[in-house]
C-alpha cells in the first residue's frame, strides 16, 4: 500500500485563486495545546518534533488502510517502512488498525461508504474529508467521519469538521449534512474504536466560533506581507 500524502495540499477555487487550508485556520487555537504537549514530552526527555512525527506517521497509516478498507486486496500486505514507522510505532498502528476492524465489525450495516478522501472547496477555504458515510438516520443526508489515534476528542477536531460541513454546504447546497463524527481508534489496546457524534442542529455554535477563528487567520495572513510598510518610526 503506498503513502497518500496530504500535507501541505494546496486548494483552489472556482477562479483558480488558491484559498487557506481549513486546518491552517484550526492551528490558530491548537497552539497553546501544542505547547503545552511539548512541555510535558520535554518533561518526560521526549523530543517533541519526533514525537510529532511518529504518531502523524501512524496516523497517515491508518488513513491509508482505511481509505481502502472496502477493498480487502488493497490491505493483505501493507508496507509500514513506506510509513517512517520504527518498531516502537508499528505495534500501535497495529492495534489502532484493529481497534477500528472490532468497531466496524459491530457497525458495518450502518457504515455505508460513499467517499473517502473527498476533497471540498469553496471561495475562501478547502480540506479534506476522510470519510463520507450515509447518515443512518436520513438516507437524503451524510455523516463527515474523522479517524483519530489520540487519547481523547478535542473542541479542535469538531471545529475541522464544522468547517468541513460549511464547505460542502457552500458546494453542494443546504440541508445535505445529517452530522459530524469522530472515530477514535485506541492504538494502546486495540479496543473497539469509539464513534463520537454530533448532530448537525448542535454545530452552530462550532460553525460560529470557526468563522470567528477564520477572520483573524484571514487577516494575519494579510497583514503579515504588508503591516512593516504602514510603520512610521518616530526618534
Amino acid at each position: 500500500m503506498q503513502h497518500t500524502d496530504n500535507h501541505m495540499k494546496a486548494y483552489y477555487n472556482s477562479k483558480g485563486q488558491r484559498v487557506m487550508r481549513v486546518s491552517q485556520v484550526i492551528k490558530r487555537l491548537a497552539k497553546e495545546q501544542i505547547a503545552m504537549w511539548a512541555n510535558m514530552l520535554g518533561f518526560k526527555g521526549v523530543s517533541y518534533k519526533k514525537e510529532l512525527e511518529r504518531t502523524a506517521d501512524i496516523g497517515s497509516l491508518c488513513h491509508d488502510v482505511l481509505e481502502h478498507f472496502v477493498n480487502p486486496n488493497k490491505l493483505a500486505i501493507i508496507d509500514y517502512e513506506a510509513y517512517g514507522l520504527d518498531e516502537w510505532s508499528i505495534p500501535e498502528a497495529k492495534k489502532a488498525l484493529m481497534s477500528f476492524f472490532a468497531w466496524y465489525k459491530n457497525n458495518k450495516e450502518r457504515f455505508k461508504v460513499l467517499h473517502t478522501e473527498f476533497v471540498v472547496v469553496g471561495e475562501t477555504l478547502g480540506g479534506t474529508i476522510d470519510c463520507i458515510v450515509e447518515s443512518w438516520y436520513n438516507k437524503d443526508k451524510v455523516i463527515f467521519v474523522d479517524y483519530k489515534t489520540s487519547g481523547d476528542v478535542y473542541l479542535t477536531q469538531y471545529l475541522q469538521l464544522a468547517a468541513y460541513v460549511m464547505i460542502y454546504e457552500e458546494v453542494y447546497g443546504k440541508d445535505t449534512v445529517d452530522g459530524v463524527m469522530i472515530l477514535r481508534l485506541d492504538k494502546k489496546h486495540g479496543r473497539p474504536a469509539e464513534g463520537k457524534l454530533i448532530r448537525y442542529k448542535d454545530l452552530k455554535m462550532f460553525m460560529i466560533m470557526f468563522k470567528s477563528l477564520f477572520e483573524v487567520a484571514y487577516c494575519e495572513e494579510m497583514l503579515n506581507g504588508v503591516y512593516k510598510e504602514m510603520i512610521e518610526t518616530i526618534y
